[in-house]
């Protein structure tokens, strides 16, 4: 780092963490928004704090009903150790992203003076500074759940910083830490792999290293492979991940022919973005980014300009200049989000570009200050002696690049706020008017103090913006089973529901949600038998889906058709289903039918399956005093003291 003294470095430092305070600051006062439920909003891994830690390296990142993938136990790690100590408080989350990329451009800073000795100090600070304003970044800032990409980067950052001291002292213990701070990486986020790549050709290009030290360096990552790989092989949880139409329709059927010019324009799309970054968006997907074959126009200009750059390259490979360096890495890291090996869910996403967009930033740096002739092979020179040059262009980019990045922070507010700007940004992406009518809905269910005209006005927005998913993706399978329970529960409308969730059980004749919601709307309509016939058929699909016969129970209830209650739960239980659901309702019907002794041991032993039911404990509490019991009493009331509401 001989080209920069410790003074200067260390107000270069301060500077970062100024600027961006100044430019990401506000979003400290933002709420949860997208995806945020997976690493830490209402996750109860998450809130089980430091004790849940060993639980979390045994289990999957994302966690949910219908749907349990990746792999990523460090970032989760963190997020339970923020809740051990600040408990579910999004503005302390947000401070801990902006402090971490403070941290990760203090070190790439720090890495960069030390590979780009022979440059002036200025080029490494110009690429750190366009890297920290690059409105592309703005999404793994703000959204709280991506901060498993700056903990991935910052561990590749490490991983290269002691690959890289090796090369020049040849000591075993950096080979170590450079193993150790790739499985830091990989834990992090998986999508780091491409840094395997990275790291050889950097030895390459800045220290000529010989094939001997990077196959030595090669060796060195199998550790670090086979520790996630066997870590990754012991959950204690399945993975499942069903990758739909609206994440990217090349999921469906296509063969890597057919993926090659969706490549091509994916390209398009990162360095397009990294020069005219607008409009930001949170989800793009189909079809705001379509997807192309070999007849699109972007996808042979592509070629033509790939043609034309692989030209210089070869041309300039054996005088290795920095440009060539940028373009490289670039190329290396976002070759796994081209859509070419695999489909990419969302088929582009700003996260994706935040680990390669380092080589582009050196690309744009160098290029700028070469036409500003601006002598960055001369390690002395005086910047002040260029002020005239340099501070007008690098003041327009930081304005203009910085000032977006300030903007978009009003759009993170929270999840509602985002999907209402994105919707107006990104017209054509269905899952983002998908998202828009879910918390449209959320917000007339957990906000009980809107007035009923803005109720109304939700509701409205939730069917306008299901419809304008299906008008993209007319085979958009939730967004017709969502639309009919718009209908149904929120418009008391069940005979235009209907048509709506017929449809998602006809294009899914698995869907047990859509089948329950089905037999609910017949019921309303009083149309019993056939709402039988469905509730039954979601008790084929899936015998443990409780709902079904909590509903198909109250509805034999309200005809008075005690023996089917009986009948359907027993036949439950008989197969060895273990819900408190199946003894509550037989021992309602022996209570309703004056058999107390029948009703209670089952009533007992739906607490023995649920002791968290409030009202059911109050009930079995009240019971016993009434009946002298005091010592079953007092237990009930135990046990409700203890419980929440059901």
């Amino acid at each position: 780092m001989s080209n920069i003294d410790k003074k200067t470095f260390r107000r270069c430092i301060l500077f970062f963490f100024i600027l961006t305070f100044i430019i990401y600051g506000k979003s400290i006062g933002n709420d949860y928004a997208m995806d945020d439920e997976f690493v830490i909003h209402n996750n109860q891994q998450v809130h089980g704090g430091i004790k849940a830690i060993p639980n979390i390296f045994r289990t999957t990142y994302a966690i949910g009903n219908k749907a349990s993938y990746e792999y990523r136990p460090l970032v989760k790690a963190t997020y339970a150790i923020e809740y051990q100590f600040f408990g579910e408080n999004p503005h302390i989350s947000h401070f801990i992203n902006i402090l971490l990329y403070v941290l990760l451009l203090s070190f790439l800073f720090y890495l960069l003076l030390r590979i780009l000795y022979n440059y002036h100090y200025l080029f490494s600070f110009g690429i750190a500074l366009l890297f920290l304003i690059h409105p592309l970044h703005s999404e793994v800032i703000m959204s709280i759940k991506n901060r498993d990409v700056m903990l991935s980067f910052l561990g590749c950052l490490l991983s290269l910083f002691f690959y890289l001291r090796y090369a020049d002292n040849k000591k075993i213990y950096d080979i170590l830490f450079g193993s150790f701070f790739l499985l830091f990486a990989i834990m992090s986020k998986k999508d780091s792999i491409t840094f395997m790549a990275v790291i050889p050709f950097s030895l390459w290009f800045f220290k000529e290293a010989g094939w001997k030290k990077m196959t030595i360096v090669i060796f060195s990552y199998l550790p670090a492979l086979f520790t996630f790989r066997m870590a990754a092989s012991h959950l204690t949880n399945s993975k499942i991940r069903t990758l739909l139409e609206w994440e990217n329709p090349l999921f469906q059927h296509t063969t890597m022919l057919h993926r090659i010019p969706q490549g091509f324009y994916s390209l398009y799309f990162y360095v397009k973005m990294f020069i005219l970054p607008y409009p930001l968006v949170s989800y793009y997907g189909f079809n705001q980014v379509p997807v192309v074959g070999w007849d699109n126009p972007v996808v042979w200009i592509v070629i033509l300009l790939l043609i034309v750059l692989g030209y210089y390259v070869v041309k300039n490979f054996r005088s290795k200049p920095i440009w060539l360096y940028g373009v490289l890495y670039f190329i290396i890291t976002i070759s796994m989000f081209l859509n070419v090996v695999e489909p990419v869910v969302g088929i582009v996403g700003e996260r994706f570009a935040f680990i390669p967009s380092l080589g582009l930033c050196i690309v744009a740096v160098y290029f700028i200050l070469k036409y500003l002739k601006i002598p960055i092979e001369n390690t002395q020179f005086r910047v002040g002696s260029f002020s005239n040059k340099l501070w007008p262009v690098a003041g327009v980019i930081v304005l203009l690049y910085g000032g977006e990045i300030f903007a978009r922070n009003a759009a993170w507010k929270n999840a509602y706020v985002l999907y209402k700007t994105d919707s107006e940004n990104a017209p054509e992406s269905a899952h983002i008017h998908s998202l828009l009518s879910a918390t449209a809905i959320q917000k007339v269910q957990t906000e009980p103090r809107l007035s009923r005209e803005e109720k109304h006005r939700l509701v409205l927005e939730a069917e306008e913006h299901y419809k304008e998913a299906l008008r993209i993706i007319p085979n958009y399978i939730s967004a017709h089973n969502n639309l009919g329970m718009v209908y149904y529960t929120y418009m008391g409308a069940p005979d235009k529901a209907i048509p709506e969730l017929t449809r998602a059980v006809q294009l899914d004749t698995n869907y047990v949600e859509a089948y329950f919601n089905l037999a609910s709307c017949y019921a309303a309509l009083k149309q019993y038998d056939q709402a039988e016939k469905l509730y039954k058929k979601t008790i084929r699909l899936d015998p443990k889906f409780m709902n079904s016969y909590s509903s198909l129970s109250n509805m034999y209830a309200m005809n008075r058709e005690f023996d089917k209650i009986l009948r359907l739960n027993q036949r439950a239980i008989d197969r060895g289903i273990k819900s408190d659901v199946m003894y509550i309702n037989i021992g309602n019907v022996y209570f309703m039918n004056g058999d107390t002794l029948k009703a209670l041991p089952y009533l007992e032993k739906a607490i023995e399956f649920n002791a968290n039911n409030k009202n059911l404990n109050g009930f079995l509490a009240n019971y016993y005093q009434t009946k002298g019991n005091n010592q079953k009493a007092s237990y009930y009331y135990d046990l409700m003291s203890r419980s929440t509401p059901r």
